[in-house]
């Protein structure tokens, strides 16, 4: 499944490119809107929605108190399919978060980041192995590598699965592009895709495009 993040300013905006990207789903970068009244707007959204609010902390753009960022979220889960939250959130805002958004039928993904370096194969291992413990439905996490070994262990994260849950593993940047093809073809829950040239939330993503022609080519 290819998910397109929607890293618009405006939520018409960020309808509008939700609405005509042909990804499968759309990631809504809640962290990116510069206003949060009326978010009940994204309603009008026609696809599968990913709701994330990103934190500096975790390297997004949100910046204000981490009661508001649970909160926006939780706004979110009227409106979306999944709800991500990041492993480094307080388990007092984290873990009713989590029991609402079962609640309501909105399926969890809690994610770990680092855009400076990629660990050792069994500290990514450990960290999806946290991440269910947490209480994900699905875990994620997202390296910055250094050289092809580090492509690798991410790749390892999906192959070696240690959890009983759908896991997301990607590599970033220029070396980690591979990792974003042979992720869904080695049985990531999904991988993402921009919307477009310039329109990356994370560096190293292809186009959803780009990302389609290669992913028929390897069928």
């Amino acid at each position: 499944m290819i998910c397109a993040p929607i890293i618009e300013k405006e939520l018409n905006s960020m309808i509008e490119t939700a609405n005509s990207t042909k990804a499968d789903s759309v990631e809504l970068r809640l962290d990116y809107l510069t206003e949060f009244s009326g978010i009940d707007e994204l309603t009008k959204i026609q696809k599968p929605a990913i709701a994330t609010c990103m934190p500096k902390f975790e390297g997004g753009n949100f910046a204000g108190p981490e009661e508001e960022r649970i909160d926006i979220l939780r706004k979110a889960l009227e409106f979306s399919s999944h709800v991500t939250i990041e492993l480094k959130t307080e388990t007092n805002l984290r873990d009713p978060l989590i029991r609402e958004a079962r609640g309501k039928g909105v399926k969890v993904i809690i994610s770990h980041h680092d855009f400076n370096s990629t660990p050792g194969k069994e500290e990514i291992l450990s960290v999806l192995k946290q991440e269910e413990e947490a209480g994900a439905d699905i875990a994620k996490v997202a390296f910055m590598p250094k050289n092809h070994a580090d492509v690798l262990n991410i790749l390892a994260a999906v192959t070696e699965n240690p959890t009983k849950i759908p896991v997301i593993a990607i590599a970033m940047g220029e070396l980690g592009k591979a990792s974003r093809i042979l992720g869904p073809a080695l049985g990531s829950y999904l991988t993402y895709a921009s919307t477009g040239k310039g329109r990356e939330s994370a560096p190293g993503q292809l186009t959803v495009e780009e990302l389609k022609r290669v992913l028929n080519i390897i069928g």
